[in-house]
């Protein structure tokens, strides 16, 4: 495989989300590793699927939501 077909499909992995695997497109808002530490407090951050995250790491909006209302469910 060509150096640089294989250094694009690594790029293109790492836009995948990290929990349900689904594929980034145009215009979507998705989190990553900086956006959550600088919006959201440490009990959020320290949830199973955020601690798994790289720099590199990217999850999609619906996956947020869902952590987020997983969170917000524990505090009860």
């Amino acid at each position: 495989m060509d150096k640089h077909v294989k250094v694009d499909m690594e790029i293109l992995k790492i836009m995948d989300c990290l929990v349900c695997s689904k594929k980034k497109e145009d215009f979507e808002v998705w989190s990553n590793k900086i956006v959550i530490a600088a919006t959201y407090d440490s009990e959020l951050q320290n949830h199973e699927s955020i601690r798994k995250m790289t720099k590199k790491s990217m999850i999609c909006h619906d996956c947020m939501q869902s952590i987020i209302n997983q969170v917000n469910e524990n505090r009860k």
